[in-house]
């Protein structure tokens, strides 16, 4: 079967590679389409944890189930499936084992023709999304999910800022808000990503390479209650000057790598959450799963590579021009 497989040299391959063979409980699923996230460009600059390789990269797919291990009843063949993208979440909802991890290393992943994973990890596709919006969501979409309903507890009467609108899980967050009826503003480095968000529902956004960026979005919006946030900023304390008292941070993510300060005093004494968040349990999956379905939420795409360009989709990731999300159509073979 073709795959995307990351070598030691951190070289980055499509080639042959071997099926996927079952073990006790497990599904083949035949791969229609993937996704790209920028976990892909971490790792293959060598810039994540417990690095194992060779290994086949992706953790967003969807496909078809083809065949079921020997134990198995064969009911769930044909089946339009979304994988989610993860194993050894847990029973706990408010945390992950420590042997958590997400497909694509040291697992195989979803850039690949195959792949076999769990039964219990699918999760029906709906009917109305396109093989390439079901690949696109898993990681994106559950990781906005958990942080802004789980950790968020989000709700219609709040004010929500999300920044770095252009990435995957901005982008989800601001459709699942809007779709919940909550009021979002946005922050980019860009005005052309900025109108796009409000097309797509933003009540308004800043730039953030302002460095009154926020005083302005307090003098646009009035306070924000809660922070979807790709990257904390620096001094912590200037969420200050644009949240309500007990406001809620959910960072799930730091690209750019940079220290933090915290004056603890000001933040306890407004009651102010900073809180970590990562991916997402199956059962916030098959929550995220419904509330898509119950909406009919676009899935936006940006660019769509047929999976032997696996190579120039990770270098188009790259320059950061995308909105929405970067897609591996697998039926496409040029």
């Amino acid at each position: 079967m073709k795959s995307v497989v990351l070598h030691e040299d951190k070289t980055l391959k499509i080639q042959d590679s071997p099926m996927p063979n079952l073990s006790g409980g497990q599904v083949l699923v035949h791969l229609k389409a993937s996704a790209l996230n920028h976990r892909e460009l971490w790792i293959a600059q060598g810039l994540y944890p417990g690095m194992k390789l060779p290994c086949i990269l992706g953790a967003d797919g969807a496909g078809v189930v083809e065949a079921v291990a020997a134990d198995m009843e064969p009911e769930c063949i044909g089946q339009e499936v979304i994988i989610y993208p993860a194993y050894d979440w847990g029973s706990s909802e408010s945390a992950p084992t420590r042997d958590f991890r997400v497909l694509g290393m040291p697992d195989p992943g979803t850039m690949a023709e195959y792949i076999a994973v769990d039964l219990d990890m699918l999760v029906p596709k709906p009917s109305y999304m396109s093989w390439t919006q079901a690949a696109s969501l898993p990681v994106a979409y559950l990781t906005a999910w958990r942080a802004l309903m789980t950790h968020g507890q989000m709700s219609t009467s709040m004010r929500i800022l999300i920044t770095g609108i252009g990435g995957g899980v901005a982008r989800a967050g601001l459709s699942l808000a809007r779709a919940a009826g909550a009021e979002v503003w946005v922050t980019s480095s860009s005005q052309d990503k900025i109108e796009n968000a409000i097309s797509l529902g933003a009540a308004g956004g800043v730039n953030y390479k302002d460095d009154s960026w926020p005083q302005d979005l307090v003098a646009q919006s009035g306070r924000i209650d809660l922070v979807l946030d790709s990257s904390p900023l620096a001094e912590l304390d200037r969420y200050l000057k644009f949240l309500n008292y007990g406001g809620k941070i959910v960072a799930y993510g730091s690209t750019a790598n940079r220290l933090t300060t915290l004056n603890i005093s000001k933040f306890f004494l407004r009651q102010i959450q900073f809180i970590g968040t990562a991916m997402g349990s199956p059962r916030e999956f098959r929550q995220l799963i419904d509330f898509l379905e119950l909406h009919e939420i676009d899935i936006p795409i940006d660019r769509v590579f047929p999976l032997n360009q696996a190579v120039e989709a990770m270098q188009y990731l790259a320059t950061g021009q995308q909105e929405g999300k970067v897609v591996l159509d697998h039926r496409e073979i040029s």
